[in-house]
């Protein structure tokens, strides 16, 4: 980390009450996992984690709230051998609150992946503390030893998905190819995560299952579609009205932002943009005001859905390795030319935002239908208003596209990242519901 001072913003959709009541089992259900999910973000968010990492942490909690709260509805199938390698989970023993039980795994889990552990062993201690006061000793027990195991087998499960030993894997080699991507400003930052297609995916049979059939290829002639869609990001950009730039920020949701002014520099913190979906499944699901097993499966599909995202946009990223608009532009047409947002260190092609954010879309209309009108309000800590939109897709096209606001991302890779996205999501839909995806 470089010099400077760095600016936490406070996240939080009612965490404070969840931490200091005394009497958290007799909170409705659902409003317990959405207040767990809160925490989980403020901790992902303090903790520095950077996109990939924190989708992470997100998705392996959510699997274990939902493998113990599921026998509560028996549509909901398990995930064990649907997700790649989960086998072996604990039978649910006959004197369990499926509840209790789902709640302590989710703590255990997350403790295990967030660097302040002390924050989810503060709230399980509170939580059970809560339940030895007004409830059967005996059942608490035997549903916290029934949330353990579930936690103790999703834990041993995150060991072996190749994220310890890619710690140790070899930097990434810049390549000299004319338009290879070059680390940018202001950072002028390694690549992040080269070797995030090493992860074991969720339900991908490999990193490049959904790699896109179309490519946006390098070129410096004027007739090729390369050079017209970088003069769009260069002709957006220099035309930028209020509400492009309000679009590009709402849609920012970069993690560490750097600031320097003269001699000062520091970091913002603010949410990743797997955080900001999970934050706007949590308001559709109380919208919709649906169960604590529904809303279980919400957050678990979406976030197993922005994993394996994940997984596929950075397997393309580091393949293609394509360069940036402001390196190209800088370059070729302007060498003060600047995007209106700080360009993230990776190669360009394709879009984390919009796969990432498609892929929950696609989730999320399945899950609790379309139209949903709904009206998001995860920004407001950072300074944005909230945003209204007619369906998660438009939400998730807005997302796209304010990358191509924000001179990061060329429209024509946003077009394509938004169908690669959705490929992922409905492919994620289909493994759940056992069927045969398709492309």
């Amino acid at each position: 980390m470089r010099n400077g001072k760095s600016i936490f913003v406070r996240y939080s959709f009612g965490l404070l009450s969840l931490l200091t009541c005394s009497d958290l089992f007799a909170q409705d259900k659902a409003q317990t996992l959405h207040a767990l999910n809160d925490l989980l973000v403020n901790t992902v968010m303090v903790d520095l984690f950077p996109p990939p990492i924190a989708c992470r942490v997100y998705v392996y909690p959510q699997i274990a709230f939902y493998e113990c709260i599921r026998t509560e509805d028996p549509s909901m199938p398990s995930m064990e051998g649907r997700l790649n390698d989960l086998k072996h989970l604990p039978k649910t023993p006959g004197h369990v609150d499926p509840f209790i039980s789902a709640c302590v795994s989710f703590s255990y889990v997350a403790q295990s992946l967030v660097g302040s552990e002390f924050k989810f062993e503060e709230w399980r201690k509170s939580f059970t503390d809560s339940l030895f006061r007004q409830s059967d000793t005996s059942l608490t027990r035997a549903s916290m030893s029934y949330g353990k195991a579930v936690a103790d087998t999703i834990i041993a499960w995150t060991k072996r998905d190749n994220y310890l030993k890619s710690r140790g894997l070899y930097r990434y080699v810049l390549s000299k190819a004319q338009g290879a991507w070059q680390p940018t400003p202001l950072d002028y930052a390694q690549g992040l995560e080269p070797h995030w297609n090493t992860i074991r995916p969720m339900t991908l049979a490999n990193a490049s299952q959904f790699s896109p059939q179309e490519k946006l290829v390098f070129s410096t002639s004027k007739n090729s579609l390369f050079y017209k869609t970088m003069m769009e990001v260069y002709r957006i950009g220099n035309t930028l009205d209020t509400v492009r730039k309000a679009t590009a920020l709402y849609w920012d949701d970069n993690p560490n932002v750097a600031v320097n002014i003269g001699h000062l520099s520091y970091f913002v913190h603010k949410i990743s943009p797997a955080g900001h979906w999970i934050m706007i499944a949590k308001q559709a699901c109380l919208q919709k005001n649906v169960s604590v097993e529904k809303a279980a499966q919400v957050y678990a599909l979406s976030a197993i859905a922005m994993f394996d995202a994940f997984i596929s946009c950075w397997d393309e990223k580091y393949r293609t390795s394509l360069i940036r608009p402001i390196t190209i532009i800088n370059r070729l047409i302007d060498k003060n030319w600047q995007p209106y947002i700080q360009t993230p260190p990776f190669p360009e092609f394709t879009s984390g935002h919009s796969v990432v954010s498609n892929a929950c879309a696609t989730i999320l209309t399945d899950l609790l239908g379309e139209p949903f009108a709904f009206t998001d309000k995860t920004e407001i800590p950072f300074g944005s208003p909230p945003r209204s939109f007619h369906s998660f897709y438009e939400a998730s096209l807005e997302s796209s596209t304010s990358r191509v606001y924000g001179g990061i991302h060329y429209p024509e890779t946003a077009r394509i990242s938004v169908e690669q996205g959705k490929a992922v999501g409905r492919h994620v839909l289909a493994v759940y519901k056992n069927a045969r995806a398709s492309r």
